[in-house]
């Protein structure tokens, strides 16, 4: 039955030449409808019945009859026709407008900051597709939650996903101006560890990896410190005299910018990617027109930064 099927596959073109002999019981017919010679409807027939080494029509000079293997064909001939067509019907919907749903994970802070400001735009150029959003402050299983994107922070590990740059930032020493007119600005690492009251959960260690006028030291980011693991509180907490922490450049630089914040320490840089983002998907191969859309809006998001 394997031996059938795969020589079946190399005759489908004659399918639908065999389907309007039996269906207009004329190969004359059939080779109207289909807009080529009456030959060549006879030789699909006559490469199906030997492929097949089945007789699936009788005829004479006058009559066609399909025999019983020929009814079985033409039942299943139909199904595969039917199919052929949704699909090309499905396909070219596709092509003229992305259509469906895409399942993205992705941090908190980038969804407050960076996507929800940006949703409205995203929705009158693809009214079509739907994004379904899940926010969280570690890192999901892509398969076991059925993502197709996840947004990452940080240095990637190990994975078998395909990787895409979003983001190649920075980490950030800062603080407002007010509190620096009550404190002196930190000139070593002494003096800036006694400022640092609070900072975002992944840098929670006490041995946390800086650089010091090039030499390569550590802080402890653990005693005494309090932690929260969204950037954005970390954030709020500065603006309302929190002394000093880290913050990723792209939750910073409006800040920065504004005067609200000022950047500190710039001789005691974070040996860590930790502001980095990428964004991770299963596979290249069949990925959907509004996936690869979806891929590119977050880039050009964050091309904005």
């Amino acid at each position: 039955m394997k031996t059938i099927y795969s020589s079946l596959q190399r005759h489908l073109s004659d399918i639908p030449a065999f389907v309007q002999v039996v269906e207009t019981k004329s190969m004359s017919q059939a080779a109207k409808q289909l807009g080529v010679s009456k030959s060549t409807i006879s030789k699909s027939i006559s490469r199906l019945e030997e492929t097949l080494s089945l007789r699936l029509l009788e005829r004479n000079s006058r009559n066609i009859w399909v025999t019983a293997e020929g009814q079985t064909l033409y039942q299943h001939a139909c199904q595969i026709l039917q199919l052929v067509n949704e699909t090309d019907t499905a396909i070219a919907g596709l092509q003229a407008e992305p259509t469906g749903r895409v399942k993205i994970a992705i941090p908190m802070a980038f969804c407050r900051e960076l996507l929800a400001p940006k949703l409205s735009t995203f929705q009158s150029r693809h009214p079509k597709i739907q994004l379904e959003i899940m926010t969280s402050g570690h890192s999901l299983d892509i398969f076991q939650y059925e993502i197709d994107i996840a947004v990452i922070v940080g240095n990637l590990e190990n994975s078998e996903l395909i990787a895409m740059p979003l983001y190649a930032g920075k980490l950030m020493w800062v603080t407002t101006p007010q509190y620096l007119t009550k404190n002196a600005a930190p000139t070593t690492l002494e003096s800036l560890q006694q400022h640092i009251m609070m900072c975002e959960t992944r840098y929670g260690t006490n041995r946390f990896p800086v650089q010091q006028n090039s030499e390569k030291v550590h802080l402890d980011l653990q005693t005494n410190i309090s932690h929260c693991n969204d950037p954005l509180t970390v954030r709020e907490a500065l603006l309302c005299g929190s002394g000093i922490s880290l913050l990723p450049e792209q939750y910073c630089l409006k800040q920065i910018l504004s005067g609200e914040l000022i950047e500190v320490a710039k001789h005691i840089k974070p040996d860590i990617g930790a502001a980095k983002l990428t964004a991770l998907y299963p596979s290249r191969k069949n990925q959907t027109q509004r996936i690869e859309i979806v891929l590119k809006f977050l880039k050009e998001i964050c091309d904005e930064i």
